[in-house]
């Protein structure tokens, strides 16, 4: 496990080790996380209504899910860096492309909470 351990990137570990951090802080955030991550992918979700619109008790285990499966995110991203640094040397695309998927993958988990309870919005 070791050797696995070492075998990684540094971008890799560090990803790891930040996916254990903001799932603890998406838990304890207690749904501020989530919803801060929602204002970012918020326009791609013009047909639907406004986050500040919804009700009801799915809201808030929603938004602290969010939070804490986003923190997986950071592990997708560290290893797509761990493989694209074989091809690429460019810092400024391997960062991009951190961030990108970060990004996605916040905008994947909204667009599963939202499908998952279009008869609960308002």
């Amino acid at each position: 496990m070791i050797d696995f351990w070492q075998s990684l990137s540094a971008n890799t570990r560090y990803s790891v080790i930040v996916c254990v951090i903001v799932a603890v802080l998406g838990l304890l955030s207690m749904g501020i996380l989530g919803f801060a991550l929602y204002y970012p992918v918020c326009f791609l979700f013009k047909n639907y209504p406004s986050i500040n619109s919804w009700r009801g008790d799915w809201v808030w285990p929603a938004t602290i899910s969010v939070g804490i499966f986003w923190s997986f995110g950071f592990i997708f991203a560290g290893l797509a860096v761990h493989f694209l640094a074989k091809v690429t040397s460019s810092k400024i695309i391997i960062y991009f492309v951190y961030g990108l998927m970060l990004y996605l993958w916040a905008a994947i988990l909204w667009y599963i909470v939202i499908i998952g309870n279009k008869d609960n919005l308002v």
